[in-house]
């Protein structure tokens, strides 16, 4: 990781903190209408699973140099095993979400007064860790189509996640007149552990699905494609 990958993480954590804090003022006092709160689902929602990835420069050009494929093809010429490989990738990506979403976190409800009435010091917790669970169900997926496929299938498989996936799931809660983030900070107000249990036990079980499926994803695929 490269001084400037941490910088440019860092920029892009300021930034994501600066523009869902302005969105969450305004969603806590009531000056957010109910009808555009879907905008922010799509930021919470858009951010997650961005925080476990180390934004190194090498990373914006994948889809032209197709990087992980060819870090691949190296590693398996080495006495290294899939499953070594896919539990280091897995583990640089939840020591980087646990410590940006603590600092994403940490500083919102730092920051935000009307958060700390709301929710205490324990609902800050919940709602960290219902957030946390979401970001690993959707960082896993991430590192599915990064590592089993080769760099322009992952963009393409990326965007459309992204875009509409994303999307998609915002807009239907809002049609159903549900919210993640109204929903997680009530549970975390509420003081409902349950909540935060259960969005943990969904990201064991991504862990565990989406890393044996990627051991058999990369077994099968050619590094060179």
């Amino acid at each position: 990781m490269s001084w400037r990958g941490l910088l440019v993480t860092l920029i892009f954590l300021a930034y994501s903190f600066s523009l869902t804090t302005l969105f969450l003022d305004a969603f806590l006092t009531g000056e957010m209408p109910e009808r555009v709160w879907w905008g922010l689902d799509i930021g919470y929602m858009a951010f997650m699973p961005i925080f476990g990835f180390l934004l190194d420069p090498a990373s914006f050009r994948y889809r032209r140099e197709d990087t992980y494929s060819r870090k691949l093809a190296e590693w398996h010429t080495m006495p290294i095993g899939v499953g070594q490989i896919i539990a280091g990738r897995l583990t640089v990506f939840l020591l980087v979400l646990v410590f940006n979403c603590l600092l994403y976190f940490g500083l919102q409800y730092a920051v935000l007064e009307e958060l700390r009435d709301q929710i205490g010091l324990a609902g800050f917790f919940i709602n960290l860790l219902c957030w946390f669970g979401y970001g690993v169900v959707t960082g896993v997926m991430t590192i599915y189509l990064e590592l089993g496929f080769s760099g322009r299938d992952y963009f393409n498989y990326f965007c459309i996640f992204f875009v509409f996936g994303i999307l998609l799931t915002a807009l239907l809660l809002n049609v159903f007149g549900a919210n993640a983030v109204s929903f997680f900070l009530e549970s975390a107000a509420e003081g409902s552990w349950g909540t935060a249990a259960a969005m943990l036990a969904a990201a064991a079980a991504a862990v565990a699905g989406f890393g044996a499926l990627l051991h058999r994803r990369i077994n099968r695929r050619s590094f060179w494609s």
